[in-house]
């Protein structure tokens, strides 16, 4: 008897079976999806160093010895000025732009906010106390010692100090003559 009850469950089952894939369609084989179309790969970075154009001017020997020979005269005048005091002199050797920057409350705060002058209690609040309390004050007796021409019309004046190049002045040729400016860029 338990044989006949396993072969009827046997017969419920196929039943079952053929009646279910009666019922629906036949599954059919599960097709391949569509290729994906193939993957463009993000290009790779070169990382090889681009050379940057270093449009560096260089200066002929002849520019470079009379522009060295102007430049000394301007340094040698602009220490005079500063060592005597000579705020208006002092102003006929700048050009608009440094003058403006450096009376300009944001440099002249900036500039108070030094320890040194801080210590003494001092605030700067014009060009004309920027130049007695700064210029005049951490002026160095420094003489010429080379030229770095950023283009025909600007330059760095150099000194040497214990070996060093100190810049001593950013110096822009503005109308025949030469004046403490600001480098490109707005520093000095």
């Amino acid at each position: 008897m338990v044989m006949m009850a396993g072969r009827k469950l046997f017969c419920v089952l196929v039943c079952a079976a053929a009646l279910a894939s009666c019922a629906s369609p036949p599954a059919k084989a599960p097709e391949p999806a569509p290729a994906a179309p193939p993957e463009k790969s993000a290009p790779v970075p070169d990382t090889t160093p681009v050379p940057q154009p270093t449009h560096e001017f260089i200066a002929s020997d002849e520019l470079y010895r009379t522009t060295f020979r102007e430049v000394q005269d301007v340094v040698a005048a602009i220490t005079r000025i500063i060592t005597a005091g000579d705020y208006d002199g002092w102003l006929s050797y700048l050009t608009a732009d440094y003058a403006a920057s450096r009376g300009s409350s944001e440099f002249l705060a900036d500039a108070s906010s030094a320890a040194v002058l801080k210590k003494n209690g001092i605030v700067l609040k014009s060009l004309r106390d920027y130049f007695n309390n700064v210029v005049v004050r951490s002026h160095l007796q420094a003489t010429l010692d080379d030229l770095q021409f950023l283009d025909e019309t600007h330059v760095k004046a150099l000194a040497l100090v214990q070996g060093t190049p100190v810049i001593l002045y950013y110096l822009v040729h503005e109308n025949g003559r030469w004046k403490i400016g600001l480098k490109q860029g707005g520093e000095s």
